[in-house]
């Protein structure tokens, strides 16, 4: 099995293969590019080209986590600055992936790297569909931390929020070449019924439209917008309302999620509490209760920012933004595929930590990283 599938199985298998090892434990996709980062560094072979700015900012941005982890003010045990400590390994191997890419290392996985995003995203969708039919209720998943959904297509990543913002990436990259495909994964986008990810559709893709002067592209998008929100509201009066699903009480726990992020932001306003220490610093101040703190929404904050700035202070949370916004940047000027999903991505941050999801950041991270070989390839 070559690299191309390895990784295509790594996005594939979302929360389904994890490793117990720190916390809630790596996924198969943070092993895979771990390897794949180890395996260059020890072969020396691969002269390191002067990277373009979003991986600098990238590289700052880990620094002053690490700094702010280092100068935490919680009293963490061993196993818990470990953890903690994972999570910034966690984001400098994608980085660090991202600039080998840009470098020349794995010219294989460079130009297979669409296809192994296109191909992982239908899969996902197909997967998701089938659940929904098969498993719709999967409120079971409670007792091992994850929110219990009902009727709402979630696949391996088990989570309708993060899956429905792969689906949008997904659907930026093959809305002009597969058109069957893309009406599965609308499917599967429009059961997740996300209302961020909806937004994050509407954003990206009126931000191609946009980029690419479409006016066709617009009208389609907020077609295809207004059928996401139709869909929305018969699942509310059909299923949800029938059976007590409370998405009013959803909306007001995130509100709630936010004052937990600014109050912590508020109490160390340099660097934060340290990062990844999110449920530690909800437990030392008392933030939580224990049932809270036990799932795996307790190691974040519902908007990716309010989790920069809670955990790494204004210092982390300006260098955060640097990072996204040089992204944003040099999408414009080379993939305008990469700034609209990047666009979106970020209008669904407020309501879902969507920018630190592995499969989201692996993303990114690898369009941006292809992106000047295919902008040489329309030359």
């Amino acid at each position: 099995m070559n690299i191309t599938w390895i990784l295509t199985l790594a996005f594939i298998a979302g929360q389904l293969i994890k490793f117990p090892l720190g916390g809630s434990g790596p996924t198969l996709l943070d092993l895979t590019v771990l390897v794949l980062c180890l395996f260059e560094i020890i072969k020396i072979k691969i002269n390191l080209k002067e990277p373009p700015l979003y991986i600098k900012a990238g590289l700052v941005f880990i620094s002053v986590a690490l700094l702010s982890l280092i100068l935490t003010p919680l009293k963490l045990t061993i196993p818990e600055y470990l953890t903690s400590f994972l999570y910034v390994v966690r984001f400098f191997i994608f980085i660090f992936l991202g600039w080998l890419l840009y470098s020349g290392a794995f010219p294989n996985l460079a130009k297979n790297s669409l296809n192994i995003l296109s191909i992982s995203g239908i899969i996902l969708a197909v997967l998701g569909l089938i659940q929904l039919v098969i498993l719709p209720d999967l409120r079971f998943l409670k007792q091992f931390g994850w929110d219990p959904h009902y009727f709402r297509t979630v696949s391996t990543f088990l989570d309708p929020n993060f899956l429905g913002a792969y689906l949008v990436l997904t659907l930026i990259l093959i809305h002009k070449s597969k058109k069957w495909f893309f009406a599965i994964v609308y499917l599967a986008l429009l059961t997740t019924f996300s209302r961020g990810a909806y937004l994050a559709f509407l954003i990206s893709f009126l931000t191609l439209a946009f980029l690419n002067r479409s006016l066709k592209l617009a009208i389609i998008t907020i077609m295809l917008f207004l059928g996401l929100m139709v869909g929305f509201f018969s699942y509310q009066h059909q299923v949800a309302e029938p059976r007590g699903i409370n998405r009013v009480e959803s909306a007001q726990f995130r509100f709630s999620t936010w004052q937990q992020g600014w109050q912590l932001f508020q109490n160390h306003i340099g660097l934060g509490v340290g990062f990844n220490t999110y449920r530690y610093a909800l437990r030392t101040y008392h933030l939580a209760d224990m049932t809270f703190l036990q799932t795996h929404g307790s190691s974040t904050n519902d908007s990716s920012l309010l989790y920069v700035a809670a955990t790494t202070g204004i210092i982390g949370l300006i260098s955060y933004l640097i990072f996204l916004g040089s992204m944003f940047a040099y999408g414009v000027k080379i993939n305008f595929s990469l700034a609209a999903g990047l666009l979106g991505l970020i209008a669904q941050s407020f309501f879902a930590n969507t920018l630190f999801y592995p499969p989201i950041l692996a993303w990114l991270i690898l369009v941006a990283a292809i992106s000047p070989s295919l902008a040489n390839q329309k030359k």
